[in-house]
């Protein structure tokens, strides 16, 4: 298997944060997604939003 497909392309990996929101992604995919944020910072950002908007709905759910 070549090198570049051991890492997905951006798409993929907010696709798959996205779906990491909603349920558990096996150990590889996490690994998979986890090196492609180690190089991305754009993917880093997008991660790091959703974790906001998640925390900012369970705030609101709280009120």
């Amino acid at each position: 298997m070549p090198y570049k497909r051991l890492i997905p392309h951006c798409r993929d990996t907010q696709l798959l944060l996205s779906q990491a929101q909603d349920s558990n992604l096996s150990p590889l995919t996490r690994a998979r997604v986890r090196v492609h944020l180690w190089t991305c910072t754009a993917c880093t950002r997008f991660s790091q939003q959703l974790a906001f908007m998640r925390q900012a709905m369970r705030q609101l759910g709280k009120d």
